[in-house]
């Protein structure tokens, strides 16, 4: 908590979608407030992020907005933070949310861009670091997965294991392995001046249309993170993640671990407040 590396850098949330895959459960909550091992998932979110330094947050709100932001103001607003709440509208799309909130951040200032439905713990530090040693508009991360359907695996086009626990890294996209492919974590590094390469206003996907443009410019760059990760979409992930299933990369207990150091900063903190 004493790193100052990001105190003038801004975190915008993505959380304004209606989480329709989750099923029932987000017909009374919005997706960043449902429950992970007794905590919503912004919850660990925002505290991820206060860990590392962040001190900047905007929040564009969609669905239920008002409900996340008075989580975020009754768990949060008494912390040492700028937080911004835009209504940014139920079904925009994730282009016009940022476009809505732009003017918030400095001009060619860095921010971190991320989605209000992900755990994540690793080096938030060290990724930035490298965004900024490459003077990248963008920098992307990747995240290696682990299959819920197991892994066969081959040596010289002969099966020589099968693996339900081994991550993949990353895919092969031709035979001569010159391309390989990697999973998109959804944590994102950005520099405003990149979002002068499109009009927000008009462009139907944000990664579509404006990732390629940044990196056929030289201006983009890629984090493998090494640590924790793990997407909320569907019921199976919920119950993946809160440990109904055994297995899946022991997720619910990396978790746990990670609860258990937040749970630290978060009663620290309010003890000071008090």
């Amino acid at each position: 908590m004493e790193n100052t590396l990001l105190d003038d850098i801004w975190a915008v949330i993505l959380c304004g979608g209606r989480g329709s895959r989750l099923g029932s459960i987000t017909e009374t909550l919005p997706k960043p407030l449902v429950e992970v091992h007794d905590k919503p998932i912004l919850w660990y979110t925002f505290l991820m992020l206060y860990k590392h330094g962040f001190r900047n947050f905007i929040f564009p709100l969609g669905y239920k907005g008002h409900m996340i932001k008075e989580f975020i103001c009754r768990e949060f607003e008494e912390y040492d933070c700028t937080i911004h709440f835009v209504d940014t509208g139920e079904d925009t799309l994730i282009s016009g949310r940022l476009q809505k909130v732009t003017k918030l951040l400095p001009d060619h200032s860095n921010f971190f861009l991320l989605n209000g439905d992900t755990f994540f713990d690793f080096d938030i530090i060290d990724m930035y670091l490298l965004h900024r040693r490459k003077n990248s508009l963008l920098t992307l991360s990747s995240v290696g997965i682990t299959s819920a359907y197991g892994i066969i695996i081959e040596k010289n086009n002969r099966i020589v294991d099968f693996s339900r626990d081994k991550k993949i890294s990353h895919f092969s996209l031709d035979p001569e392995n010159t391309f390989q492919g990697y999973v998109n974590a959804g944590l994102t590094w950005l520099n405003k001046d990149a979002l002068d390469f499109v009009d927000l206003r008009i462009i139907d996907e944000l990664e579509q249309n404006l990732y390629p443009i940044l990196i056929n410019n030289n201006r983009a760059c890629h984090y493998k993170i090494e640590g924790n990760w793990f997407a909320i979409d569907t019921q199976k992930d919920l119950d993946i993640i809160n440990s109904k299933p055994e297995g899946i990369n022991h997720i619910g207990y990396a978790l746990e671990e990670t609860k258990k150091s937040l749970e630290k900063i978060y009663n620290l903190l309010n003890v000071q407040e008090e």
